[in-house]
């Protein structure tokens, strides 16, 4: 008898091909969405690590500038003072312009490097060194144009006037709100006027707080507080001639 012989059949079968690709559809979809996922998480980092960059080079200006507040002794000196003022907003974030002197802005690299005699720098850079006039707010003194965020208005020396004069630039265009509040030993206040005041005394500390054009919405306000050195307001001695509601 014939012996009969068997063989398998070899090759793939429609169903078998059909299921491969659906597979690899499935795969490659899943791989493409991780990495667009991925690309999505590191520009949000980058925004992030960019924003936290902003946040500390304006807090380290500002703390800069107001751990320099001078306030002379002498009464009678009309060129050293201290003034939170609300100009434009609601305040609810405290007062949205100060202006005051300062020891802090210190002398330029500019200055120190160069060669030329004090007269010269003088002439070319105006004064330097010594107390100047700081204005910090959102609304210019000058004409801003189509520029807006937070301003910075530096006058060396200072006149006097705490109005007007000096140099403005924006010292960061994204800031949205700021607002200033003042620790007079026993609470927060939102106005504060050395010229105009009862005493003449600085705060204990100033409270910034700030929102951003771009703010996470869960966390939008940033705050901060920088105690003042040349202030001698305390909790057994604070200053109750001062102006200005509480938040």
């Amino acid at each position: 008898m014939r012996q009969q012989r068997h063989y398998a059949q070899s090759g793939v079968t429609l169903m078998e091909l059909l299921v491969v690709v659906g597979l690899m559809g499935l795969l490659t979809l899943a791989i493409s969405s991780a990495f667009v996922a991925g690309l999505d998480l590191e520009r949000l980092q980058a925004e992030r690590r960019a924003t936290q960059t902003q946040d500390f080079a304006l807090e380290q200006r500002l703390t800069r500038l107001l751990r320099g507040i001078k306030l002379a002794e002498d009464e009678t000196d009309l060129n050293t003072y201290f003034v939170g003022e609300t100009l434009t907003g609601s305040g609810e974030l405290g007062c949205d312009q100060i202006t005051f002197t300062t020891t802090s802005p210190g002398v330029s690299l500019a200055a120190i490097a160069s060669t030329d005699d004090f007269e010269t720098q003088h002439t070319q850079r105006g004064a330097i060194g010594g107390v100047a006039e700081v204005s910090l707010g959102l609304t210019p003194v000058g004409d801003g144009g189509s520029e807006s965020g937070l301003f910075e208005r530096l006058q060396r020396p200072s006149d006097g006037d705490y109005s007007q004069g000096g140099t403005e630039t924006v010292l960061d265009p994204e800031i949205d709100q700021i607002g200033f509040q003042f620790w007079n030993g026993t609470e927060w206040i939102t106005e504060w006027d050395t010229i105009n005041g009862a005493e003449r005394r600085l705060p204990q500390a100033i409270r910034v707080s700030y929102t951003r054009t771009n703010a996470n919405s869960e966390n939008p306000v940033r705050s901060f507080v920088v105690p003042i050195p040349t202030s001698d307001v305390t909790a057994d001695n604070p200053a109750t001639g001062t102006t200005g509601g509480t938040l």
